[in-house]
């Protein structure tokens, strides 16, 4: 889990009053240092007929802060169980960002409020 890519949230799309109400929390190993780490799942997105998380730490620490994310690949195996894959490559780790965001102010435009911030 160490080596998954972190993105900074913008200001606008911050993890405030949003996403109190709706916690999923998943624990993934750390292989850096061996403890077990407890995520917020706070957005899924579907890229290229793929699902991916973002994740965001339950408790901060030195390598991911609270206003970070971390995007990981959710897969789900022939045999029913459920995996998180680190995303290696920018140009997915962009692309799944970029949708995120768009979803993210398409929800807010349907409810008829503003991002955070704006």
């Amino acid at each position: 889990m160490a080596d998954l890519k972190k993105e900074n949230l913008d200001e606008n799309y911050n993890l405030g009053e949003d996403f109190e109400d709706e916690e999923d929390i998943i624990t993934l190993r750390n292989d850096e240092n061996g403890k077990e780490e407890e995520f917020r799942i706070i957005w899924e997105v579907e890229y290229n007929d793929k699902t991916y998380f973002l994740l965001n730490p339950v408790e901060p620490s030195d390598d991911i802060g609270e206003d970070e994310v971390i995007i990981c690949e959710y897969i789900e195996k022939e045999n029913g169980e459920e995996d998180i894959l680190s995303v290696d490559s920018e140009e997915t780790l962009k692309a799944v960002y970029d949708e995120y965001v768009k979803e993210y102010e398409l929800l807010i435009a349907e409810e008829g409020g503003e991002a955070d911030g704006e």
